[in-house]
């Protein structure tokens, strides 16, 4: 009876100290799951912040001037038809025709300055045309204005200056006879002379 009570408290013991044991092992095993768990566990990440780059400063271009300034334009020249009908004296449209002329010979001075005979002749001839041109233009005007009577007297006038024009373009060549000065100066004599005619009708006859 007594080997069978110290038989059953020493398997009793046995179970409880077994008991034991696995309680500590699973323990010790669930301690370490957790701890690896935690172990293993990737700690956050916090994202580096790069700073940007700055903005690179841009110089905005100046504005371009979009209206552009307007070209200038000549004024049409006042035809003198115009100008008697706008109440303005022909005498005074037919001056300023003359000066215009005049001023617009300045581009014959390059060919009249240039010592070669031929184009020093040809400049003096295309002026005599110029005023020739423009003294015909103001013959016709006349005969329009003046009566009857006074541009008969004109035309008798006209024709003797015709004479007295060419003697004296003939004598102003005379002096260089011969030589290469001849032809120049009987070109400059008939533009110097028909230039003169010009403004002696206007001022004389044009109203």
């Amino acid at each position: 009876m007594r080997k069978v009570i110290l038989t059953t408290l020493l398997i009793s013991s046995l179970l409880v100290a077994g008991c034991g044991n696995n309680e500590a092992a699973n323990g010790g095993a669930a301690a370490t799951a957790e701890t690896g768990q935690a172990a293993t566990a990737s700690p956050e990440v916090t994202p580096e912040i790069t700073p940007e780059p700055a903005a690179e400063a841009t110089t905005e271009p100046e504005a371009e001037a979009s209206a552009e300034a307007p070209e200038q334009t000549t004024a049409p020249q006042a035809t003198p038809q115009a100008s008697e009908a706008a109440g303005e004296p022909l005498r005074q449209t037919y001056f300023d025709k003359l000066d215009q002329i005049e001023t617009g010979l300045s581009d014959l001075e390059a060919m009249s300055a240039s010592g070669v005979m031929t184009d020093m002749k040809e400049a003096a001839s295309k002026e005599h045309e110029r005023w020739d041109k423009a003294l015909n233009e103001i013959y016709q005007a006349l005969q329009k204005q003046l009566p009857e009577s006074e541009m008969a007297a004109l035309k008798e006038e006209q024709l003797n200056w015709i004479k007295e024009r060419d003697k004296a373009a003939e004598e102003a060549a005379a002096k260089y006879k011969g030589g290469t000065m001849e032809g120049l100066e009987y070109a400059a004599t008939l533009a110097s002379v028909t230039k003169e005619r010009c403004y002696k009708l206007v001022e004389m006859y044009m109203k």
